[in-house]
Order: C-alpha cells, then sequence, then structure tokens
C-alpha cells in the first residue's frame, strides 16, 4: 500500500480591521500524519504573507543567564562527585559512570525504576554550535553502555527512552547543560503507540512503514534531508512540534543493537541539526531517542530520535503550551511548514 500524505482545507472568514474592515479569509490547513492520523494545523494565509512570530536571539540575554547559574552549580567540576547520587553496586559498581566528557548519575527525583541523568562536569553550557559529534558521541556512548548494564542486570526494565530538555523554556531546572534517562518495565504512551501502528502496517503490507516512508520521501524530494551512514533525517509531513527534524537507523530495531558507527552516525547527524537551529536563532529544544523494547528484534519499528525546538528565554518568554495544546489537539501550533524547514536545514546534509 502506498504511504499518503492526507490534508484538508478550510477557510475562516471575518472583517479586518487591518484592511479598512474588508472582508477577510484565513485558510487553515489540517494536516494527517501518514502512520497514526493524529492532525496538525497551519494558517496558510499568515505562512505565504511572510507573517513571522520569531524574534533573534538575544546573545547577551543569553550569556548573563549562563554566567549567573555557574555559582553554586551541582553538576560543575568535583562537585558532582560530591553532591549527585551513586547506583547500587550490582548495577554500577563505581556508582557514576563516565564515558569521556560525560557522566552519568542516579535522578534524585526519577520518575521510572532506573532515572538517569548525565552531564558533563568540565562543560557548565554548551551552545547548540558546540554539541559536537564527539560530544555527543561521548553522550549517547555513555547513556547506552547504562542501558546494556542494567538491561544484563534487570530483564524486566526493557523499555528506555533518552530525552533532553535544553533550557528553561523546553522544561529544565537548571543551565548546566544535561540529559535525562529512563528504563522502566512499562512501555512509554507514544513510543508504544508508535510500535502498535507500525506492527500494523506491518502485518497489512509485509514490509516496515519506515522503509516505505523513506522510499516516498526521497521520491518527492520536499521534506528528506540526508543521510549520515545508516541513519537517515528528514521533516515529519504533519509534525509534532516546531521545527521537528527526525532521525531514524536503519538496520537496528533497539539500543541494545546499537554499535559504535550507529553512535558516531546519529552523534553526526544531530549535530547539524543543531548547527541548523543555532543559524536560525532558536534558544531551547526537546529531544528524544527511542528504539523498540530492548533484546526483542522487531523489523516494524526503527529507532531512532526527534528533536523540536521551544520558546525563548526570558524577557521574551512566553509558554507555547496553552489549552489546545494541552486539553484539545495535544499538539503545538505551527510557525513553519515543513517543506520550509526541510529547504532550510537541507544545506547542513550536504556532503562536503
Amino acid at each position: 500500500m502506498a504511504i499518503t500524505f492526507e490534508k484538508f482545507q478550510e477557510e475562516c472568514k471575518f472583517y479586518n480591521p487591518m484592511k479598512n474592515f474588508e472582508l477577510d479569509t484565513n485558510i487553515i490547513e489540517y494536516r494527517l500524519d501518514p502512520l497514526t492520523k493524529e492532525s496538525t494545523y497551519f494558517n496558510i494565509t499568515a505562512l505565504e504573507s511572510g507573517l513571522k512570530w520569531s524574534i533573534k536571539m538575544d546573545e547577551e540575554e543569553l550569556l548573563q543567564t549562563v554566567e549567573k547559574s555557574r555559582e553554586g552549580c551541582f553538576m560543575c567540576g568535583d562537585a558532582v562527585r560530591s553532591m549527585t547520587p551513586r547506583y547500587l553496586e550490582n548495577i554500577l559498581p563505581e556508582g557514576r559512570l563516565t564515558v569521556g566528557q560525560a557522566i552519568l548519575f542516579p535522578n534524585i527525583f526519577g520518575l521510572a525504576r532506573y532515572s538517569a541523568v548525565l552531564t558533563y562536569p568540565n562543560n557548565h553550557f554548551f551552545s547548540l554550535d558546540e554539541y559536537t559529534p564527539e560530544v555527543l558521541i561521548d553522550t549517547f556512548t555513555c547513556a547506552l553502555e547504562f542501558i546494556k548494564r542494567v538491561y544484563r542486570e534487570d530483564k524486566e526494565a526493557k523499555y528506555a527512552a533518552f530525552g533532553c530538555n535544553y533550557l528553561f523554556p523546553a522544561g529544565s531546572s537548571t543551565v548546566h547543560s544535561h540529559f535525562h534517562l529512563f528504563m522502566t518495565a512499562f512501555p512509554f504512551d507514544h513510543i508504544k503507540g508508535l510500535a502498535s501502528k507500525s506492527e500494523q502496517y506491518f502485518h497489512e503490507n509485509s514490509n516496515s512503514y519506515w522503509s516505505h516512508l523513506l522510499e516516498t520521501e526521497k521520491k518527492e524530494g520536499e521534506r528528506y534531508l540526508g543521510t549520515v551512514g545508516n541513519t537517515h533525517w528528514l521533516v515529519p509531513y504533519a509534525p509534532s512540534g516546531v521545527k521537528e527534524v527526525q532521525g531514524l537507523v536503519e538496520g537496528k530495531s533497539n539500543f541494545i543493537e546499537f554499535e559504535e558507527e550507529d553512535i558516531r552516525n546519529l552523534s553526526e547527524g544531530l549535530s547539524r541539526v543543531l548547527k541548523y537551529y543555532r543559524s536560525q536563532g532558536v534558544t531551547s529544544f526537546n529531544l528524544i531517542a527511542y528504539s523498540g523494547s530492548l533484546g526483542e528484534k522487531q523489523e516494524y519499528l526503527w529507532p531512532g530520535l526527534k528533536i523540536v525546538t521551544r520558546g525563548y528565554l526570558p524577557p521574551y518568554y512566553t509558554s507555547d503550551i496553552t489549552w489546545r495544546q494541552k486539553l484539545l489537539f495535544r499538539k503545538e501550533e505551527w510557525f513553519d511548514l515543513p517543506e520550509t524547514v526541510a529547504s532550510q536545514a537541507r544545506e547542513f546534509f550536504v556532503s562536503t
């Protein structure tokens, strides 16, 4: 079955005071995700008029925020070893896991059986363009080593996810750059839904939705960004966040199967996305890296990551989550068409 990109439009009419109360019309477009059928909506009229909701990032404000936060930071230098928890000996005999620049320790207010924080004692803050492939390789290697160690000890904890809240508008409680990792015996709602829909598609079509999606996106060429090794990068047709980019890992089904090459390719691709965000004046972002159930070969679900931008730092900050996202649509509102985002980001995936 061919993948279809469905969209519907309707008109919003009103007398516009900015046009001497002439009759005006806005075109609203609804897009359905090809797999989940969840909807995303855009004001096409506003987008085509060139109206911008974004503002230029205040570099001085960001610098002041970073500098003010250094004093007393418990994740900086030697403080991270005296002020953070340690794991039980059966999980990590050394208490905390260190790989290169990265260190991992338990979250003192965890939300899963294994709830870890991963950070960088020698670097209080990474700007988006400072997340080099080397930094991200240490990050992913540390996270995946922890996942593999825990799973060897506790086979029930077969659901894992790895994510980031970058700065306060994204939900972070601290400026110091860090990631979160969850492992639990209970599946995460979003990944469970993704796996269920992917499995259904696989059984109905005798092939992976993700391979079909990439084949279609490459052919159409509007939203596909490029490859880095065995990873594919694209902008979703019906995104779940502003300037969303998705990375998919071909040939693997869960984190336990990841090897050095997979980590290297994922890190290189993510570093390019963050450089694109930096070029757009992005202040904050949310990220998730996900996979199928650990230890299970699931051809129908490809591991990957999703990353979306969030709002600006004070004094410009306003929440991008309203009653519509929290209780009605469950989606944010879109200030860029996916095709526009892809045209901007694609240059960062051109081989040099």
